[in-house]
């Protein structure tokens, strides 16, 4: 992502024109987050909030000397933050969080990891007050090592969250290994199962998805679940050179509106949202991705860096200097 360069002009009160950073796309979903809220498994680069009246806590699985130890190619000092809370989202979700508490939530590249994401979100609608929102971002299949697997149905969802599903399986480890070039067929027994180890603690993308393809989950987490959403903002992949991710931003609406307008109404928004975007020709045709997983976390590495960079211009042209 490149849009951290991009400079504006401002008109100052005083009719001075001075030029101003432009905040990178994906950063400006955060406007939307006002009050105390969670960033769920923040990683090495917790999301930027440089809009000011946001306090954020940390839910992560892992210590940081733990996250080194599974990440040593990110090196000694790799900025993890110590966790405000220390769960792992698949068995223990978001427990210790109470109903109702939260002005937001950001889930940055967690989803896909999760054993069963459909029981997050509704963790997520849970934990948020009346009128609070969540920030998604997502890979997109097409544009990652997910290049060739295929797009976790909604179907499939359903069955892992009827069956409350807390752990990655086997199945889905291998399939996630076999089709992104993470599998060798010369291995013996005990080789293919440290490797499928390996895999499973360092966390996979268990499910994947395009923009579209999950726009329907989307749905069904109001429509059979009951949770109710406006859509406030989307990033689709198109928008940004060299993206590879799609995300959004909802909240828990306090309208008092029927189940099926508000479906609508988020179709609709999310298409109108579409629509404004300069889109391939063909938007759902496959598109080479980051080879390996080091691939696609150095381009997380490279767009977090670009928006720590633009926070601290934007810092800088404030008067808050860290």
């Amino acid at each position: 992502m490149k849009a951290s360069g991009t400079r504006a002009e401002h008109r100052t009160p005083e009719g001075e024109s001075e030029t101003v950073p432009t905040l990178e796309r994906r950063v400006l979903l955060t406007r939307f987050l006002l009050g105390q809220g969670v960033e769920l498994g923040p990683g090495h680069h917790p999301f930027p909030l440089p809009f000011g009246g946001a306090t954020v806590r940390y839910v992560d699985r892992w210590e940081p000397t733990e996250n080194r130890a599974l990440f040593p190619e990110l090196g000694e000092e790799a900025p993890f933050p110590e966790p405000d809370v220390v769960a792992n989202l698949d068995t223990d979700r978001l427990t210790s969080i109470p109903s109702g508490s939260l002005d937001f939530v950001i889930a940055s590249h967690v989803l896909e990891h999760l054993a069963e994401p459909l029981g997050q979100i509704e963790e997520i609608h849970r934990v948020l007050r009346d009128g609070g929102t969540v920030l998604i971002l997502l890979p997109d299949r097409r544009h990652t090592f997910d290049l060739h697997r295929q797009p976790t149905s909604l179907d499939h969802l359903i069955v892992e969250y009827r069956q409350r599903v807390t752990t990655v399986d086997d199945e889905h480890i291998e399939e996630f290994m076999r089709n992104t070039d993470a599998w060798s067929p010369d291995w013996s027994e005990s080789e293919r199962q440290d490797a499928m180890e390996t895999h499973r603690r360092r966390s996979i993308h268990v499910h994947c998805w395009s923009e579209s393809e999950f726009l329907p989950v989307l749905e069904h987490t109001m429509t059979a679940m009951g949770m109710r959403w406006e859509l406030l903002d989307t990033l689709f992949v198109e928008e940004v050179p060299g993206s590879l991710e799609f995300g959004v931003v909802l909240r828990k609406t306090t309208l008092e509106v029927p189940r099926e307008a508000l479906v609508d109404h988020l179709r609709a928004s999310w298409q109108a949202q579409k629509a404004r975007v300069v889109t391939r020709s063909e938007p759902e045709a496959p598109m080479r991705g980051p080879e390996t997983a080091k691939d696609a976390r150095r381009f997380v590495r490279r767009a977090s860096s670009a928006a720590e960079r633009t926070l601290r211009r934007v810092q800088q042209r404030l008067g808050h200097r860290r």
